[in-house]
């Protein structure tokens, strides 16, 4: 009973978490389903009326570029906020426009926020309200839609163990792999291999984690190589330790992942946990935290 309660309420705060996001880029969503109600020749005057002056002013909306595509489309590079996003307009009928973004690119809901603003003022605004069955439809849609994919993982890390016996330091690294089974569910393994220092004396150890992490999927994480942004993370496996003679134990984790918080790599992480081993009649068992640099 008390394992259907949690993966209850697993579940449900993983939903809360998409439709959250997906509130937040509602707008974008909206904006590239719809076509705006002006024929492509208005909008280009009124885009290309708001050039950016200068590569150091900041603005709400400003064009970095405008071209015309071979297609007949006009595509343009646009600014908003420090933010930057390209999209590409095409007539979609009689006095209307329909935009598209470009693949492969970072999207901005800020940009299409402006963009949007500019030409539609008040259905810019409308298009921030959204009633809860919408949101709850659109995110069972994504996650009915969603294409798994695989990614690694791997690290150097240090760390200590507590205990009542004498405190031991480690240093070593882990390698595996990820794979992203739904939007937020990331099932993976991982090989560590620690170097343990306690009082004078030096041991190896190994162990085998099996690891679930919790994230929320991002198109963004495709220019990373499927790496999620942030992730909370939980494993278990055994643990050898190789003394005089050959030790069997275990270890449980819990952690947290920074990856790619922005439009860079930020390769840090926590772990904290329990590890329980006893190598050549000495206990190397307690309290265990690490840091880490990796993925």
């Amino acid at each position: 009973m008390r394992a259907w309660v949690l993966c209850l309420v697993f579940v449900t705060g993983c939903r809360a978490f998409h439709e959250t996001a997906i509130k937040q880029r509602l707008v974008e969503t909206r904006f590239f389903q719809r076509e705006v109600q002006r024929p492509l020749p208005e909008v280009d005057s009124i885009l290309v009326a708001h050039r950016l002056p200068s590569p150091r002013v900041w603005c709400e909306l400003c064009v970095i570029s405008a071209e015309t595509l071979s297609t007949g489309a006009r595509q343009y590079c646009l600014t908003s906020h420090e933010e930057k996003m390209c999209v590409v307009a095409k007539p979609a009928g009689p006095g209307t426009t329909r935009f598209e973004a470009l693949e492969a690119q970072h999207s901005s809901g800020q940009v299409i926020r402006a963009l949007w603003n500019l030409l539609e003022p008040q259905e810019s605004a409308a298009a921030e309200v959204a009633d809860a069955d919408e949101l709850a439809f659109i995110a069972a849609d994504e996650e009915a839609h969603f294409v798994s994919r695989w990614s690694f993982a791997v690290g150097a890390k240090v760390g200590a163990v507590v205990s009542y016996d004498p405190i031991t330091f480690t240093f070593g690294a882990h390698a595996g792999f990820r794979y992203w089974g739904s939007n937020y569910v990331i099932p993976g393994a991982v090989i560590e291999v620690e170097n343990m220092l306690q009082g004078a004396r030096s041991l190896v150890t190994s162990s085998a984690l099996a690891r679930v992490e919790l994230a929320l999927w991002s198109d963004d994480n495709l220019r990373f190589v499927n790496l999620p942004r942030v992730s909370f993370m939980m494993g278990f496996g055994p643990l050898v330790g190789f003394g005089r003679e050959v030790a069997l134990g275990g270890r449980a984790v819990v952690g947290i992942h920074l990856i790619h918080l922005t439009t860079f790599l930020t390769p840090f992480f926590f772990e904290a946990g329990f590890q329980a081993i006893e190598v050549d009649g000495q206990s190397a068992s307690g309290l265990r935290v690490a840091l880490g640099l990796g993925f």
